[in-house]
């Protein structure tokens, strides 16, 4: 199988690949507004790995890793930076233990670890919607509910750009390497960036005259090549998806936002082994991608 674009549709025929765009976009808003009004970072990975099992049953996973390359550092960055800063909006933090020249407080690492848990879990429902949505089924739907044909135009192209941008890139670094040409690391994207965008905008002016050989201007009705009608079943699934909205709305004034009552408790060995681990990760990644790009993109 060919590799896929980073956010490009990933053909299949899992349950997710024939959802109706419409119930995608309206479970991915409602897991949204669930994080961020949920305050307890554990249902918030909870719900992350419900994602991750979702990405592996669709056959999406090694699109959805290459991804989350950019938010699972920032993921434990996060954590970690949160960490080792005193909290600031805690009146009488709880001191957890030291490590080395920090000192460690339960909220600040929760805190932390809220944020983190936010970022993954809406990433990761919002790349597995992408992955799994055709440009042309999300057309054909905004096309049946009555969107502007300008603005269709406009989300549709836009959703598409970054995995074209990223082909070009693609084909220009092979043809460098083909060349004898360095073709990893920093230094080999910037002779990249010219003909990628001379390319980019020698497709805008094919784009432009396309349009206006399809009558883009016309105010008929459209035919659809890819369509998937809004049934009964499509129906329940958006009603449902309000489920995650009430429920969240219905703990922050009865829960507290299910947070314990008591507040939430670490031990010191844990509490130390998730900083040093956050830490680590953010600093073995960053070192890490910077090596590559130094020495190892020079071979």
């Amino acid at each position: 199988m060919a590799r896929v674009p980073v956010g490009a549709y990933v053909p299949g025929d899992s349950f997710f690949h024939r959802a109706h765009p419409f119930v995608k976009f309206y479970w991915v808003f409602s897991f949204v507004i669930f994080c961020f009004f949920n305050k307890n970072p554990y249902i918030n990975y909870a719900l992350t790995v419900v994602g991750l099992i979702f990405v592996v049953l669709t056959k999406t996973f090694p699109s959805y890793v290459r991804a989350m390359v950019i938010f699972f550092p920032a993921a434990f960055a996060m954590i970690f930076l949160q960490s080792i800063v005193p909290p600031a909006v805690f009146d009488n933090p709880t001191f957890l233990t030291e490590v080395g020249p920090f000192s460690l407080y339960t909220e600040s690492i929760i805190y932390g670890m809220l944020f983190s848990s936010r970022i993954l879990c809406i990433t990761t429902w919002s790349i597995l919607m992408l992955m799994t949505l055709h440009p042309g089924e999300l057309s054909s739907a905004l096309q049946r509910a009555k969107v502007p044909y300008t603005v269709n135009f406009m989300i549709t192209t836009t959703l598409q750009l970054i995995p074209i941008l990223q082909r070009e890139f693609g084909i220009i670094l092979s043809a460098q390497k083909s060349r004898a040409m360095q073709a990893q690391g920093f230094k080999a994207l910037l002779p990249s960036i010219i003909p990628v965008f001379a390319g980019a905008i020698d497709r805008v002016a094919q784009l432009s005259m396309s349009l206006e050989t399809r009558a883009f201007g016309s105010k008929n009705e459209r035919t659809l090549l890819r369509y998937k009608k809004f049934t009964i079943k499509e129906t329940v699934l958006s009603i449902l998806s309000l489920t995650p909205i009430l429920f969240v709305f219905y703990a922050r004034f009865n829960l507290n936002s299910f947070v314990p009552s008591g507040g939430f408790n670490l031990s010191p060995t844990v509490g130390a082994i998730i900083v040093v681990f956050c830490g680590t990760a953010f600093l073995s990644i960053i070192f890490g991608a910077t090596f590559a790009i130094r020495f190892i993109g020079k071979k």
